[in-house]
């Protein structure tokens, strides 16, 4: 019953390809996506931890006064990092929709005239 014809050619052999092309396309996207996301919670784990250790160095009020004054730096490092963070998955999603258009022309194109 699932024998090809003579001709030797598999109706799904297109299908098939098409949607490892696919599959592969969304597993690239994924690790990259996973990528930029553990980077962010790298940075932030790290500023949270100095930040913890800073802390624990106030003895006194000369140095809660220079811990203060550092948070002024760190909130605008925060700020910067989380722009940088916006704009790298605005450029990743970018990225993924226009492999994912090109890849479903592709597919398309490949399944009516190769089949």
């Amino acid at each position: 019953m699932n024998e090809t014809p003579a001709t030797g050619f598999d109706p799904l052999k297109p299908l098939m390809a098409s949607m490892k092309k696919t599959n592969q396309m969304m597993v690239e996207q994924t690790e990259k996506w996973v990528e930029l996301r553990m980077d962010s919670l790298r940075a932030y784990l790290d500023l949270g931890l100095a930040q913890i250790k800073v802390a624990l160095k106030v003895t006194d009020p000369h140095s809660l006064h220079e811990f203060v004054d550092s948070q002024f730096a760190v909130g605008s490092f925060v700020g910067h990092r989380i722009l940088d963070d916006g704009r790298a998955l605005a450029e990743w999603g970018t990225d993924c929709c226009g492999q994912a258009n090109r890849l479903a022309r592709e597919n398309a194109l490949h399944m009516l005239f190769k089949c």
